[in-house]
């Protein structure tokens, strides 16, 4: 057997970068199957890749609709090839999930300077990962196979036809077969609806305790689920950008946390003196400092709200709970005990833009909930002291003036923001324009034998044979 060419490695390799998943295959009898990657046809034969490794078989030998899936493969793959690698943005996911919107670069001039402009053609990129890609990421010179086309209805302007297009031959293949499938030969339909999902922002607004050094900061779970966009802790009037910390132990094993989660920041906040070696007792006496955001949301008033309350229950989890009333509109604040010392933290993260209660005193509140639960500062003590780099908590003067602790206790809180982005399904409008007997009129293009191109209202136009936009030349009657 012949090895296989260059070309044929070239797209073995492109195959395996983009994580082409493997075809099922069929012999011509249909008694055998195997899964492969289609790499090319040359001639009569038949190149798959399996295991990374590419071997030839007779065409004859696979099914009819193998053969002529190998056939159109092979056709997308020598367009993609002629046009050559494209570098392209991906701007923003499809509702539906099925790809992405994406811009081609700018040709660059041969002398330009400075970065190059993704605002060329928008297309559709075909992809079952979607989630493996973000907002504004580039990709450089990448072969796009074509599959097909896609009317693309954006948040503003009329809906317009663009070009889709697959990392890989075979998906663009099997992308463009199943619609050619679905639409069952009707030419309105050979162009499915992309929309660009309306996509509402949400800020969630919490409190946080620095805890360590290195900017280590404790804060709600509930901020860095997966999915946030953003995550910064803002401080003297500075947002400084944060990343998620998974920390480990000294020999590289994952930590359990108690009920929080930890973040690292440039805030040039010193850790809070919070550290006690009084053991939480079911009964004891304790107090609630907690802080509200300010009319701006930009920070916490300096003057703490304080409840009495007791230790209701030790959990098992590093965390205990109480029954000191807690105003639903504070973000946050510490329990303390009689003498002063700190024995937890507690979070009540807020929506950015719900409404502030009347600054009165939280145990006034009817909305006010009767149970809360607090992380115990041993728990904390305890995660510190297996995390190389990290010492245990220092303990602070205490005072049994709450007003004055909680004032103390301010100076190592900050604000944390996480931003999130919401998909908001849309409805498309009914199409105003309709056919005989009420059904819409064919979308898309046709390319006749000549190469003459012709349009869907044309009366040349022949669904059997689909081309872009932009192939052949346009008919002199349509306009192409």
């Amino acid at each position: 057997m012949k090895p296989p060419g260059p070309w044929i490695i070239m797209l073995a390799l492109f195959a395996a970068l983009v994580r082409v998943e493997a075809r099922e295959w069929t012999s011509a009898d249909g008694k055998k199957t195997f899964e492969a990657v289609f790499s090319s046809v040359q001639g009569d034969r038949l190149v798959l890749t399996a295991d990374s490794k590419p071997a030839a078989y007779p065409l004859a030998a696979f099914s009819a609709s193998d053969q002529q899936f190998a056939k159109n493969a092979q056709a997308i793959a020598d367009s993609a090839a002629k046009w050559g690698p494209q570098s392209f943005e991906f701007a923003h996911p499809a509702e539906d999930g099925s790809g992405w919107i994406c811009r081609l670069a700018l040709p660059a001039a041969p002398k330009a300077v400075g970065p190059r402009l993704f605002t060329g053609e928008a297309f559709f990129l075909a992809t079952p990962e979607v989630h493996a890609h973000q907002k504004g990421q580039r990709m450089e010179n990448q072969l796009l196979f074509g599959a097909g086309g896609r009317t693309y209805h954006p948040l503003q302007g009329a809906p317009s036809m663009v070009r889709a297009f697959a990392l890989d031959a075979e998906g663009a293949t099997t992308a463009w077969s199943a619609i050619m499938t679905a639409s069952g030969g009707d030419p309105a339909k050979q162009a499915p609806n992309v929309v660009e999902p309306d996509v509402e922002i949400a800020t969630r607004l919490g409190f946080g305790v620095v805890i360590g050094k290195g900017g280590l900061v404790a804060v709600d779970p509930g901020l860095v689920v997966k999915g946030f966009k953003s995550l910064a802790v803002h401080h003297d009037g500075k947002d400084h950008p944060a990343v998620v910390v998974r920390p480990k132990d000294k020999d590289g094993v994952d930590l359990k946390l108690p009920d929080i989660a930890l973040i690292t920041c440039g805030v040039p906040v010193e850790p809070a003196r919070i550290g006690t070696k009084r053991i939480i007792e079911v009964g004891q006496n304790v107090f609630a400092i907690s802080y509200e955001l300010n009319a701006g949301k930009k920070g916490f008033y300096t003057r703490p709200a304080v409840t009495r309350g007791i230790v209701s229950r030790l959990g098992t989890d590093g965390t205990f709970q109480h029954d000191a009333r807690l105003s639903p509109e504070h973000a946050g604040g510490y329990l303390v005990g009689e003498k002063g010392d700190v024995l937890g933290f507690f979070f009540q993260s807020q929506a950015a833009g719900r409404s502030s209660a009347s600054k009165s005193s939280p145990g006034g509140s009817s909305s006010a909930s009767a149970l809360g639960t607090a992380v115990s500062t041993q728990a904390v003590a305890g995660l510190l002291e297996k995390m190389p780099g990290q010492t245990g908590l220092k303990s602070g003067s205490v005072t049994d003036d709450m007003e004055a602790n909680g004032k103390a206790l301010l100076a190592s809180s900050v604000l944390v923001t996480a931003t999130f982005e919401i998909i908001k399904p849309r409805k498309l409008p009914a199409p105003s324009v309709a056919g005989a007997g009420g059904a819409p009129l064919p979308a898309g293009w046709s390319l006749s034998k000549s190469g003459t191109r012709h349009n869907a209202k044309c009366r040349y136009y022949n669904p059997q044979n689909p081309c872009q936009a932009s192939e052949g030349s346009a008919c002199k009657i349509c306009g192409g």
